[in-house]
């Protein structure tokens, strides 16, 4: 009763300092952001930070959701693939329901649970609890199942009391998942499908591809294994971040959110058994199958925490930027490259809450496609900002236009124009607008301006205007 008081005054302390609530959801499909620069997310440094991936990572997919909207996409965020270790944080979420409604017992022993195992566990590993099984404190140190966890770091069987020692130990994970079975008498992936797949529309959940697997010379129990989409992986963080709430509804209880993210071994515990777990960005401390984020060198990480998986498997939630990201190597290619607490570390940096403030009416007129407001807002009270390029960004916002509404990317650009009036490229994108509307006349007036601006050639761009000016001449 002790401990679950302490938990209640953990989960009341965590709904006040996270303030910030996601007011979004994806529907069918993900509503995307198509100016993140406008909603706070600089566009410039997210192609820095697609450059890194690209050549320096094995990532095949990430998103970046803020708000509930897709901020940032790349590769392929539809295919299933493994998701190796991030599986034991979706079997933390999955136990809530049944904690809750008393069928899970933390407190049980595995003496009473009784498991395959009941003849080979010591009489110490019998007094082992379902809750130091999820926290990876059991003790009982038998091989598992499958490889990727800390086994080899184990002391001797028998040495150490349940619930003393942290160690990240696979046989306590599968255990885990034979537990769940047992004591609901479900399974765990018609679980997945009832509690997360179809309350959270997920696009490309398939439940005929998910299998148990393992060695069953090594452990009668087999690991859980889970596919998921990059964007499927995104819902699961959408709901963590939103306290286990989807759109209205209560699908994971707060205070369980609050109990699997709190730590039940300290970072230092963690950095004294496995010193190569910290990295140049954070420590991590250890709750129900969460990495916690502790002392992040990036102040808005701190209260983040994250599932993690081999191959390059990840889920994020950042709190304080009201963020998931989600970043996904399809393990059938077989690499493995890239320090993704780097990657993350660097997207946090990116966003600037102050400005997504500031730049909320004109991120809403883009949203809603009404450019007319969008422009007249944008002349009233034009955006400052030492770290934003506003050219840049309005010119990615015409081009946005280009191909799908020529007359929002001619006001876009002649807005860009108008509080750029030096910039040499500006006048170069309003005459290819106009180029493509058929105006000629002023697409020639516009590319001579450029011309002449750019007295210095920049990317030597000026024989390619030349010979458009020639080509317009023609026409005219």
């Amino acid at each position: 009763m002790k401990k679950t008081i302490i938990f209640f005054l953990i989960a009341q302390f965590f709904l006040q300092v996270n303030s910030i609530s996601c007011q979004n959801f994806p529907k069918a499909e993900w509503q995307k952001v198509d100016h993140p620069t406008f909603s706070g997310w600089d566009r410039n440094k997210l192609a820095e930070v697609q450059e890194y991936i690209i050549d320096s990572t094995a990532t095949t997919g990430m998103m970046i959701i803020h708000d509930g909207k897709v901020i940032y996409e790349y590769g392929n965020v539809i295919e299933n693939s493994y998701i190796a270790s991030c599986r034991k944080s979706v079997l933390g979420m999955l136990y809530g329901k049944y904690v809750d409604n008393g069928t899970i017992d933390l407190d049980k022993t595995l003496e009473e649970v009784g498991t395959p195992y009941d003849q080979e566990l010591l009489d110490v590993e019998k007094k082992a609890t379902i809750r130091d099984i999820i926290s990876s404190r059991s003790g009982i140190y038998l091989p598992a199942s499958n490889p990727g966890d800390m086994s080899d770091l184990a002391p001797e069987r028998g040495s150490v009391q349940p619930g003393r020692q942290w160690l990240y130990n696979n046989w306590d994970f599968n255990m885990a998942g034979y537990i769940f079975e047992k004591e609901t008498q479900k399974n765990i992936y018609d679980e997945i499908e009832a509690q997360f797949a179809i309350p959270l529309q997920m696009q490309d959940w398939d439940r005929s591809i998910q299998e148990k697997s393992g060695d069953l010379t090594a452990s009668d129990i087999l690991a859980y294994h889970i596919n998921f989409s990059a964007r499927d992986m995104a819902r699961l963080g959408v709901l963590m971040l939103n306290k286990g709430k989807w759109n209205g509804q209560q699908i994971i209880s707060e205070n369980w959110v609050a109990e699997m993210t709190s730590p039940s071994t300290t970072f230092e515990e963690v950095d004294k058994i496995a010193s190569y777990v910290k990295n140049d960005q954070s420590q991590y401390s250890y709750g129900y199958m969460w990495w916690l984020w502790e002392n992040p060198k990036t102040k808005l990480l701190e209260g983040s925490y994250s599932a993690q998986g081999a191959w390059g498997q990840n889920i994020t939630i950042i709190p304080k930027l009201n963020t998931v990201i989600v970043i996904k190597t399809n393990d059938m290619y077989q690499r493995q490259k890239g320090d993704h607490n780097f990657i993350i570390d660097q997207i946090a940096q990116i966003y600037n809450p102050s400005l997504n403030a500031k730049l909320k009416p004109l991120a809403e007129s883009l949203s809603k496609h009404d450019v007319k407001q969008f422009v007249k807002d944008y002349t009233a009270s034009p955006p400052k900002s030492d770290e934003i390029n506003f050219q840049s960004t309005l010119n990615s916002s015409g081009y946005f236009y280009l191909e799908k509404d020529i007359e929002k990317a001619l006001a876009i650009f002649s807005l860009n124009v108008n509080q750029n009036p030096t910039a040499w490229n500006v006048y170069d994108s309003l005459a290819e607008a106009y180029f493509i509307s058929n105006d000629y006349e002023k697409s020639l007036m516009y590319y001579q301006k450029a011309l002449a601006l750019n007295t210095s050639n920049q990317w030597n761009n000026n024989e390619r205007v030349k010979r458009i000016i020639e080509r317009l001449k023609r026409k005219i």
